[in-house]
Formats: structure tokens, sequence, C-alpha cells
């Protein structure tokens, strides 16, 4: 896989609405159609983290995704997947429609001192044999 850099977008989809998505093993993903993803505001870029270790004999990634956001953002029980924009104009998927499903963790800071940041902190964790997918069109 090509180095990701800088990740500039984040963007997310509930996972049911990418049926019908073709996984081109150790390549990428062809998403075949236009989805509407929801942009997230993020503050600033977020970061990956990508973690590869062999489980009886298969390699399995496990993904880590960090955005802080201006807004609150509610999960509400929601499968959700999220493609990333990198600053070059690539693109890439994280989850798919099909289990194991994204976890996904959102903490709202509400600081007591003026000088500290407040934002809401998303926290997307995704392991599976695929990894992060790079998106083919």
């Amino acid at each position: 896989m090509e180095r990701l850099l800088n990740i500039t977008k984040v963007e997310c989809i509930e996972a049911r609405y990418l049926a019908g998505i073709n996984i081109v093993k150790n390549t990428g993903v062809l998403l075949k159609k236009w989805r509407n993803w929801q942009k997230l505001p993020t503050i600033g870029l977020s970061s990956l983290t990508s973690e590869t270790k062999v489980v009886d004999k298969e390699t399995v990634f496990t993904l880590k995704l960090t955005a802080e956001l201006y807004n609150s953002f509610s999960v509400s029980g929601r499968h959700l997947c999220y493609r990333l924009t990198t600053a070059n104009g690539g693109q890439f998927l994280m989850g798919t429609n099909e289990n194991p499903y994204t976890i996904t963790n959102v903490q709202d800071n509400y600081p007591g001192v003026v000088t500290d940041k407040s934002a809401t902190k998303l926290t997307a964790e995704y392991s599976n044999i695929y990894g992060l997918l790079a998106i083919l069109d």
C-alpha cells in the first residue's frame, strides 16, 4: 500500500449503504456507484494508526482513526464506515458493510479553563483482514 499522507477530510456513511462494493484483494475497493457521504467538521488534520499482526495464520489489520470535530457527533447505534481523503487527493475506505464493523467512540470536551479547547474527539477502531482500502474508482 502507498504511504498515507496527511488526512485532510473525513467522511462517514452507514455500513449498510456500502452493499455491492467490490474488494480487490491486496489492491483496494471499487465502490461502483455514487454514495451520500456525510462530511465531518474536523479541526485541523486527522490521524490514523495501523497495526498488523498474524492471528491463526491470517494477517489482521487494526486501524485507529482520531479526529477532532467542531460539533458534537451522534453515532446512535449506527455501524459507520469512513472515507479518508489525503492532502494529495487519495481516498481510502475504513470499514465495510460486513461484520466486524468499525467501533466509533465520541467524547465531548467541555473544559473548565478558557484557554483549553472545546471540541469533540472521535475515535474509530477497525480490525479486519482487509485493513485500509484504497478507493479505486
